[in-house]
C-alpha cells in the first residue's frame, strides 16, 4: 500500500509577491464511513456486525466522556496501538502581572479547544515507512 499525494497550490512562506507555490498534499479519494469499517473488522474478525456496532459505539461514546471530563485516553497500549488522545485549549496569552488581581478571569482568554492526538510509535512507524504515489492533479499531470 502506499500514500497518495498530489500537488496543489500553496502560499508563498516567505511573502514574496509575484511567485507562485506548490506543496504535496496527502491525497483521499473518498472517505470510509463507519459502515465500511465496520464491514472490515467484520471480514477480519469472528465478530458479528452488532457486536463491532456496539463496540465502536462505546469506545466513541467513552472518549468523549473522558475527554470532557479531562482525562487524556492512552490507546498506545498493545491493544489498538493508535496513539494518546487529549483535549487541547487554545488560549491567548496574558500578562503574569494581571493574575493576582480580584477581576481577573483567566477563562475570558480561552480562544477554543481541539483534541490532540499524539500516534503510537507503532503507528508512526508504519505511517514513516511508507511508500508513495503521485496522484494526476491540475498543476502536475503527469501520472
Amino acid at each position: 500500500m502506499s500514500i497518495k499525494y498530489k500537488v496543489v497550490g500553496c502560499s508563498n512562506p516567505k511573502g514574496a509577491e509575484g511567485v507562485d507555490y506548490a506543496c504535496n498534499r496527502a491525497y483521499s479519494e473518498q472517505s470510509l464511513t463507519p459502515v465500511q469499517i465496520v464491514q472490515a473488522i467484520e471480514r477480519d474478525t469472528t465478530c458479528t456486525r452488532a457486536d463491532i456496532v456496539a463496540v465502536v459505539s462505546a469506545m466513541g461514546m467513552h472518549l468523549r466522556e473522558h475527554l470532557l471530563a479531562g482525562q487524556m485516553c492512552d490507546l498506545k497500549d498493545g491493544v489498538t496501538d493508535l496513539g494518546i488522545i487529549e483535549a487541547n485549549v487554545k488560549s491567548k496569552c496574558f500578562a503574569q502581572s494581571v493574575i493576582p488581581t480580584d477581576a481577573f478571569d483567566p477563562g475570558t482568554y480561552i480562544k477554543g479547544v481541539g483534541i490532540r492526538w499524539r500516534q503510537s510509535p507503532k503507528l508512526k512507524r508504519a505511517i514513516a515507512n511508507a511508500k508513495f504515489q503521485n496522484v494526476k492533479s491540475s498543476l502536475y499531470p503527469v501520472q
